[in-house]
């Protein structure tokens, strides 16, 4: 008798559980509780490009070329963003990663120095260009009320260049170079409903740096609405510059732009 006693609660709360976990879900929350302390999201940037480059060697200086009309590299990739952040008090660390790559097949129809290598007019050219960008900001609220969020920072930042290149005639060559550079950061995020946010984000430098030029600006416009304060769907437009001028490779001004959607969780 004296076990079905301890069994018969014992049931009714295992049955009482998920209701109370539905409620705990759909309670309101208070500011930094549950969903305000760690993020990610993922999303799918759909972006066009438009750019060119001029690839020293140790002899010759390069000759610029463009990426679509030169190389006959695609216009338009489909991205994927990466974002984890995490947030205490007024301060946040935010952490994005994004993989753009692109190949090209065609005919040469101008010629071109790249890396001490002459590419001759008229041969088949195959070409492959990855750049990968890894970001770090430290971002800190300067003004956090109930309808708009306003703050600054500061990143550290760097894109991986590969650029391959196959010709019939003149053969292989490549550039794989790593570009650090700082960046200034601001956000404004405008919070009109509960759970439904429009963010702006601007992120970039203009500096000279142990003979490294850069001139870069990342900017981004992003809305969301978070279900139960923890799943997120957003959308956004996004346009990434990076000119960088080297004095050990050259010059490589590229510029992505283009709408995404995606997915994020917050705990």
């Amino acid at each position: 008798m004296k076990s079905r006693r301890i069994c018969r609660p014992l049931s009714n709360a295992l049955v009482s559980l998920p209701l109370a976990l539905v409620l705990l879900c759909a309670a309101p929350t208070p500011a930094l509780a549950l969903g305000d302390w760690i993020g990610a999201e993922g999303s799918y940037w759909h972006q066009s490009q438009d750019g060119s480059a001029s690839i020293d060697g140790s002899i010759l200086n390069g000759t610029t070329f463009d990426f679509h009309d030169t190389l006959g590299l695609d216009k338009t990739d489909n991205t994927v963003m990466g974002r984890v952040w995490f947030r205490w008090s007024k301060t946040r660390l935010v952490f994005d990663y994004f993989d753009s790559s692109r190949s090209g097949d065609t005919t040469l129809g101008q010629s071109f120095v790249f890396d001490d290598k002459l590419y001759t007019a008229g041969q088949n050219l195959k070409s492959d260009l990855d750049v990968k960008l890894l970001q770090g900001k430290f971002l800190f609220s300067i003004a956090d009320l109930k309808l708009v969020d306003v703050g600054l920072g500061l990143g550290v930042n760097q894109a991986k260049i590969k650029m391959d290149l196959n010709g019939s005639a003149s053969g292989q060559a490549s550039l794989d170079q790593s570009v650090p550079y700082p960046t200034l950061a601001a956000y404004v995020t405008i919070k009109p409903l509960p759970g439904f946010h429009i963010k702006a984000e601007l992120n970039g430098v203009q500096a000279t740096v142990s003979g490294t030029h850069v001139d870069i600006i990342d900017a981004r416009l992003q809305a969301e609405m978070y279900v139960a304060h923890v799943l997120g769907f957003f959308a956004g437009y996004r346009q990434f510059r990076f000119d960088v001028t080297d004095k050990d490779f050259g010059s490589v001004n590229n510029t992505y732009k283009g709408p995404y959607i995606g997915l994020g969780v917050k705990f």
